[in-house]
């Protein structure tokens, strides 16, 4: 802001020699130039959010009064040099440079003007039909920016010369269309990436290519579906291993690819279910081993994942029971006194005091429930050594009806692909059958056999 106290001065001073001919402002502009500060103040601002809102905000205002004013300047240098005074002209362009050295007007006028002040025997006209030279010889070369540059540069200097306007055209047009090339090119080698690149940078130039639009549109659509599956792949995957929840969460993955997929939804909500459930049995596990603390953290967890929380609620409680009785029977066996040793068998060794037998506490209850994977991460009670699981990652294999069909349906279009020799597309869709399903025994056979021909050369 303290250049913009520089150039003020000059830029009023290029301002009062055209006044008569069009006024510096608009009037009733210069309200809306400045913030209102009399009715916001810092100090009654406590919340550091509401601060830098506030900072930004006037950030933001400095920069718009910084453009608004650099314009004006620009276009009383333009009217300079349109008058003939290049050498005003020279010197305030090169402030507007001094303060943003990226406006291109700014830096072609300070050229131009600076050439004319220097060698005042060349007319604008000249100097024209130069950059005219220039600009076609580039454009000869096949060097299309460079071209364009130069009939932009006399569109600055005479910005309704239609010329220059056609050359610019049809420079944006063959840009463009080379641009389409190269995405097309990047489409067909499987760089879908690249091709939107490429396309994209058309539609900056031409923003109303429907045609290219639409194919956009495609191939978005198309990277979406390969990543989905992508992503579905490795959660069967998962789950097929009994990675419960990182499987659940590569569904959800799916999901906020391609939201509203109900077969995908339906997994979701399965796996959910199996998760919580595989929780409440740790939990009932844990509980029927005395090991409350481990029992309340798994129950926990699966109320978490959408487990009945009645149910729930019912089991900590007992827990919670449970863990009073046990330590009141502690601290009563501390306290009950050893039997005094007979008198008449001083040397005798003491008969140890039998310790309170806790019977199970879910007498009836299948002891041998789902093993979890031990977790040191949930309290614990004293000589517990296992813990509620964060990923339900047991070496079972847990397949769930969706999963069979799902696998049954792969192995049947690999069996097209087989009948038909096409033993690429066989294999991977027998492979797919088989992560969905590691127990389907007609996927396994099959790719043995494709295999066996391979290994033959018979399916070369």
């Amino acid at each position: 802001m303290k250049k913009l106290l520089f150039i003020i001065p000059l830029a009023l001073t290029a301002l009062s020699l055209n006044a008569a001919d069009r006024p510096m402002r608009e009037k009733g502009k210069e309200a809306g130039m400045l913030l209102d500060l009399q009715k916001i103040s810092l100090g009654t601002i406590s919340n550091v959010e509401q601060k830098k809102q506030y900072l930004s905000t006037v950030q933001l205002e400095k920069q718009r009064i910084q453009n608004y004013t650099l314009r004006m300047v620009y276009e009383n240098a333009y009217d300079l040099y349109r008058r003939g005074d290049y050498q005003r002209a020279y010197e305030l362009a090169n402030v507007i440079l001094s303060i943003d050295p990226s406006l291109t007007k700014a830096q072609t006028l300070s050229k131009e003007a600076g050439r004319m002040a220097t060698y005042g025997t060349l007319s604008e006209d000249e100097i024209i039909n130069m950059k005219y030279e220039e600009g076609i010889n580039l454009y000869k070369h096949g060097r299309l920016v460079e071209a364009q540059s130069k009939f932009e540069e006399i569109l600055v200097l005479r910005p309704s010369d239609s010329k220059a306007k056609d050359w610019v055209k049809r420079i944006d047009n063959e840009i463009a269309e080379e641009h389409t090339r190269r995405g097309y090119y990047a489409y067909k080698n499987g760089d879908y990436n690249e091709a939107l690149n490429q396309w994209y940078s058309v539609l900056i130039i031409k923003k109303e290519d429907a045609g290219l639009t639409a194919k956009i549109a495609e191939v978005e659509a198309e990277m979406k579906r390969e990543e989905n599956q992508k992503t579905l792949n490795k959660a069967f995957s998962l789950y097929s291993q009994g990675k419960l929840i990182p499987a659940y969460r590569e569904f959800e993955k799916s999901l906020e690819i391609q939201p509203g997929e109900q077969q995908t939804q339906k997994f979701t909500m399965q796996l959910k279910e199996e998760i919580a459930k595989g929780y409440f049995e740790a939990g009932n596990k844990a509980y029927s081993n005395k090991k409350y603390n481990t029992a309340v953290a798994n129950w926990k967890e699966a109320k978490n994942w959408g487990y009945n929380q009645n149910d729930v609620a019912m089991n900590i409680k007992s827990a919670e029971a449970a863990k009073l009785r046990a330590a009141q029977a502690k601290r009563e066996a501390a306290n009950k006194p050893a039997p005094a040793a007979p008198a008449t068998q001083p040397d005798s060794v003491p008969v140890p005091v039998p310790q309170p037998i806790q019977t199970n506490l879910l007498e009836g209850e299948d002891s041998a429930a789902t093993p979890i994977t031990p977790q040191p991460s949930a309290p614990q009670d004293v000589g517990e050594n296992d813990f509620p699981t964060a990923n339900l990652t047991g070496n079972q294999t847990m397949i769930s009806e969706d999963a069979r069909q799902a696998s049954n349906a792969r192995y049947i279009v690999g069996s097209k692909y087989y009948a038909e020799g096409d033993w690429v597309r066989a294999k991977a869709e027998f492979q797919a059958a088989l992560q969905l399903n590691p127990e389907n025994s007609e996927a396994a056979l099959a790719l043995k056999r494709i295999d066996a021909k391979v290994n033959s050369g018979s399916a070369l």
